[in-house]
């Protein structure tokens, strides 16, 4: 279906410019909503399936410090400690005094944490298979070094 059918436009859309961009928020707006979808059988939002996938993969015991945290998210970085406070009240992580500097809270991943993404995951990447795997390995790449591209010219002002 065409971009212009989808949004309901009853003219063309006459800048090709335009149009992609248009195309990449309808595409990011619609694949939010299905992460919502995903997750909403485990218990979790997005932005703590997020949270639980950076505990698991971008840390070597399951813990990391709430500011490297707050840095990787792909969510507001000022969302880290209600994040945190609801996967805490959950059980699926908990807050432990680092042991070097007290004035730093780290985050663990909790057994119970562990269980829930291990579930949430596989419907996650399965369901990923099912949408990235409409392209082929060569056009996903491109398609990664081509948002990159884009992200690039975002932060240069």
């Amino acid at each position: 279906m065409s971009l212009q059918k989808e949004l309901g436009f009853q003219r063309p859309i006459e800048n090709p410019l335009h149009a992609a961009v248009l195309s990449v928020v309808l595409t990011g707006s619609l694949l939010v909503k299905e992460g919502h979808r995903i997750m909403r059988p485990f218990g979790i939002t997005d932005a703590q399936f997020n949270v639980l996938m950076l505990l698991k993969y971008q840390s070597d015991d399951g813990e990391l410090n709430q500011t490297a945290l707050g840095r990787m998210l792909l969510v507001n970085r000022s969302n880290i400690t209600g994040l945190t406070d609801r996967l805490e009240q959950a059980g699926l992580v908990r807050r432990v005094m680092d042991t070097t500097d007290r004035r730093v809270n780290r985050v663990r991943l909790t057994p119970k944490g562990r269980s829930v993404l291990d579930r949430a995951e596989q419907a996650y990447f399965a369901r990923v298979q099912e949408i990235m795997g409409t392209l082929s390995e060569k056009e996903n790449m491109q398609l990664i070094t081509f948002l990159e591209r884009i992200r690039k010219a975002l932060r240069t002002r």
